[in-house]
């Protein structure tokens, strides 16, 4: 009887290991906090430099939106929250809409300050720029690492759909996160006036995502304690992270044309993530794949070339566009 008792105390005392655990890496990672641990620091000077590049690119581009009056716009998510983000319509009568989806721990302005001025002087765009759930100016406490966002996303498509007139066409682009959150778009019916995707470093499983940060960056080579965090993310979301966050999982369901565009040097969500999205999706797809360049860099290193893809694509699938003179 004694073993009995000692297995079934070893078993417990694992149980209450793995949990307790669990909740502290959930916390760390998905819970909304004013301060997150930098997950990687890098010394090497190519790194310090595209770091600087993106950091004076950003702040360029957020200068030059706010300086263009938006409006601050906000809506209620489907379980409470209040949700914020900024509006620019297009300076001339357009029927297209970009809808941006920023990366975890950031937020629309900062994501996406270099792409502003060519959506809205180049292509004429109406913009729509939300801060997802637990980031930003928005409410909530619980980040849902794109297995909640993507039917945030949709809803403020859909606010603002209603809004321009139902010939309004609309491209959903993502980086990082909000890559994987429009990929998840992608998957979910999106309505007919999604027009196509737009996707920037995207993971393809959030809980796989997950475990590679853990094991590479935080040397948490240890599985009872990811099942532990995921155990406290269903109980805190009422969904299973690797079933709501599963792009490639769900690559079958891709229901709109989809350019894949990742970073060849990314240390952070490897190229290969979108690679296998790509390789195995079955709509009208494009890759780009941009050399040298490291997490969310594509963009800063490739401008032109990104412009060019960028624009052919939205040539081929977005409605006819009406340009700013």
């Amino acid at each position: 009887m004694w073993l009995i008792y000692t297995l079934l105390g070893a078993a417990l005392f694992f149980l209450a290991a793995m949990l307790g655990a669990g909740y502290y890496t959930f916390h760390l990672a998905l819970v909304r906090r004013e301060k997150r641990m930098k997950i990687q620091e890098f010394t090497d000077e190519e790194h310090a430099r595209q770091e600087q590049i993106c950091k004076e690119k950003r702040a360029a581009g957020t200068a030059w939106l706010l300086a263009q009056n938006p409006e601050d716009v906000t809506m209620q998510s489907r379980d409470g929250l209040t949700l914020k983000g900024w509006y620019l319509p297009a300076a001339k009568p357009s029927n297209n809409m970009v809808v941006f989806a920023h990366g975890y721990n950031c937020n629309g302005l900062d994501e996406f300050g270099p792409f502003f001025r060519h959506y809205h002087e180049d292509l004429n765009y109406h913009m729509l720029i939300p801060d997802h759930r637990a980031h930003g100016r928005s409410e909530g406490k619980y980040i849902g690492f794109a297995g909640i966002e993507w039917r945030d996303l949709l809803d403020w498509t859909e606010v603002f759909v209603r809004r321009l007139g139902p010939d309004t066409g609309v491209v959903l682009h993502g980086i990082s996160m909000g890559a994987a959150t429009v990929m998840n778009c992608n998957v979910h019916n999106p309505p007919d006036y999604v027009k196509c995707v737009v996707e920037d470093c995207g993971f393809s499983n959030g809980q796989e995502m997950m475990w590679l940060a853990a094991c590479r960056d935080l040397k948490l080579n240890i599985p009872p304690l990811l099942w532990g965090t995921m155990f406290w993310y269903r109980v805190c979301n009422g969904i299973w992270l690797k079933k709501a966050s599963d792009p490639i999982g769900n690559i079958e369901k891709f229901a709109r044309p989809t350019l894949f565009v990742h970073g060849a040097a990314d240390p952070f969500v490897p190229a290969e993530m979108s690679l296998r999205c790509y390789e195995a999706a079955a709509v009208p797809k494009e890759l780009f794949l941009a050399e040298g360049a490291f997490h969310v860099m594509s963009y800063y290193l490739y401008k032109e070339e990104y412009e060019a893809r960028l624009d052919a694509w939205l040539g081929k699938w977005m409605k006819e566009t009406v340009y700013a003179e």
